[in-house]
């Protein structure tokens, strides 16, 4: 997506608070439990991802560029659109997004759970849950 439309979508880049240099991504925060995240870059996770990230410690990622119909999803619903967007578009799933462990289907290494259900419910860990076991993650 090109910069000036990430921008309409409210999505910001920020500066690293080390180094001062902009980070490759764009963010735009939905109150303090949600953030949308877009990283043009594929160094880290090997393609362009979008992140819905849970109060700044869960990444649940998808391959290419979600960001506007993410941004759009929470706007028009809320954080239950975050949920059904990423249930809908399973089969995008990063191999390195945490939604595995986040849901139980894989060992929590980071406490992920917790946050977890504090933000979505535990009826969209299920959902999430359930789309999982039917859809291997793209690595």
């Amino acid at each position: 997506m090109r910069p000036a439309t990430l921008a309409s979508l409210g999505m910001k880049s920020s500066p690293c608070p080390v180094t001062g240099a902009r980070s490759p991504n764009v963010t735009r925060s939905f109150g303090a439990a949600v953030h949308i995240s877009y990283n043009p870059s594929s160094a880290g996770y090997g393609c362009d991802t979008t992140a819905i990230v849970l109060r700044e410690r869960v990444f649940f990622v998808l391959n290419g560029d979600h960001a506007g119909a993410l941004c759009s999803a929470v706007e028009q619903h809320g954080v239950s659109g975050c949920v059904e967007y990423f249930v809908q578009n399973i089969s995008q799933a990063n191999g390195r997004s945490e939604h595995l462990m986040a849901t139980g289907l894989a060992q929590d290494l980071f406490g992920l759970m917790p946050t977890t259900i504090e933000v979505l419910g535990q009826d969209a860990i299920a959902r999430i849950a359930s789309a999982s076991c039917a859809t291997p993650p793209i690595q």
